[in-house]
């Protein structure tokens, strides 16, 4: 008995040396594959799939709601989804996307909710906003507008698909270069699909009716342009990501689109793969002849000549003594020179917005002259300007600008004070007569 039971205790006390290293070694290998499992971990990259469903809820109530400013054809989409990959490096990200959508039971054609069958036929997309929100650990950061501004989308198993390079300043709305570059590379994701815009057209709805032989058909009418819905909300400045990337801005609660090319534009992938998409070669040939005209229409800069109104107004102090600051609403940052007198004076403005001086759209140049005169036989002079309002962005680029007002002559300093009367914004100016001493001598 002895013996067996010496055998046992050896047994026993083998089998706990043994259990100790065998543990240990357990522990190590997990470690060693948790930190190879990281190590083998993507950075900088990341994919999914965003969805919108049952939009709009109500057509009916969107017709209600928007009145005349209702698209006349906005099919209800079913479902419409958007795949999404990228991949990031220091300063930009590489974006693949993938659009399809399906059309849902109705449809709202010409101030009438229909049915699908109904209503016109072969319904397309033919451009899109959408607006996802950016998650980071799923946390959000902000929002990025995808967008396609020249397609012709049929319902699924139609598909748009492109590829864009994009820099970490325009990637996201509202979001700095380097926060945009941290979160790309810690992953992030899409959702809460909202259309900011959305473009249809459609074959004209087949008619049953049959027609009398001894009466001649009229020639049909030609097709109209696009549906766009556009909901009249706030506008969400910033660029789009899209196979042409555009920038939106605002003027006088105007929308206003204009293409630029970006920085990193020599790196950029512009490719866009259409399957189930209806094109031909003249649509393409038309498609690039827009870009490059959109491309030189984006060279306009008014850099040069905000620095020639600079050149002249230095000029006319040196001529006239008289200096000073002016600005207006779109205008603010601005100088101001002339001559000044006891009866009256006459002064030439010149002010810029800020986007002139960081070379963004929405660039704005004011030259105006203005004249004052004593009226009155006071301090207190009436006061007209006429010059012009340099707008690139608008159509003609060059708008006049007619202000009136009220220049207060104390001979040494002028103030001045009115409005435009085109545009509808104020104006401020300060002005200093260095040779006021000189002129009373």
């Amino acid at each position: 008995m002895t013996r067996v039971l010496t055998t046992l205790v050896l047994i026993l006390s083998t089998l706990v040396i043994s259990v100790g290293p065998l543990h240990a070694q357990q522990v190590d290998t997990a470690t060693t594959d948790a930190a190879n499992v990281d190590e083998r971990r993507p950075q900088g990259k990341g994919s999914g799939t965003v969805t919108l469903t049952d939009w709009p809820s109500s057509l009916g109530q969107l017709l209600n709601e928007m009145g005349k400013d209702a698209p006349y054809l906005l099919p209800k989409v079913d479902s419409l989804a958007l795949d999404y990959r990228y991949a990031a490096n220091d300063s930009t990200s590489q974006w693949s996307f993938v659009l399809g959508w399906r059309p849902g039971s109705q449809v709202l054609y010409k101030g009438d909710v229909l049915s699908r069958q109904s209503g016109p036929s072969n319904v397309r997309m033919v451009n899109v906003e959408l607006r996802a929100q950016v998650r980071a650990d799923g946390e959000p950061v902000g929002d990025m507008i995808v967008a396609v501004d020249s397609m012709a989308l049929a319902p699924f198993p139609g598909i748009y698909s492109f590829e864009v390079t994009v820099g970490h300043s325009r990637v996201f709305l509202n979001v700095p270069p380097d926060e945009a570059q941290r979160v790309l590379q810690q992953g992030v994701t899409l959702d809460s699909l909202v259309v900011e815009r959305m473009g249809f057209v459609s074959d004209s709805p087949s008619s049953s009716k049959r027609r009398r032989p001894d009466v001649q058909e009229r020639r049909p009418a030609p097709p109209p342009g696009p549906s766009i819905y556009e909901p009249r909300t706030r506008i969400f400045i910033g660029w789009r990501v899209s196979p042409r990337p555009y920038y939106v801005g605002e003027h006088n609660g105007k929308r206003i689109v204009t293409p630029r090319r970006e920085a990193d534009d020599d790196e950029r992938t512009r490719t866009a793969t259409r399957r189930g998409v209806e094109d031909d070669e003249e649509t393409a040939k038309e498609d690039s002849k827009t870009t490059k005209d959109e491309e030189e229409e984006d060279d306009t800069s008014l850099q040069v000549p905000a620095l020639g109104a600079l050149a002249a107004v230095g000029l006319v102090a040196y001529a006239g003594g008289t200096v000073g600051l002016y600005g207006r609403g779109d205008t603010p940052l601005g100088l101001a020179a002339g001559y000044t007198h006891p009866r009256g004076g006459i002064q030439f403005h010149a002010a810029i917005n800020g986007a002139v001086l960081r070379d963004d759209p929405g660039q704005k140049l004011t030259l105006k002259a203005h004249g004052f005169y004593d009226v009155f036989s006071a301090r207190m002079q009436p006061a007209v300007g006429l010059g012009v309002l340099v707008d690139p962005s608008t159509e003609g680029d060059v708008l006049p600008a007619v202000s009136l007002g009220l220049a207060a002559n104390f001979e040494r300093a002028v103030l001045f004070g009115g409005i435009d009367v085109v545009e509808g914004t104020p104006e401020i100016g300060v002005a200093y007569n260095f040779r006021y001493r000189r002129d009373e001598k």
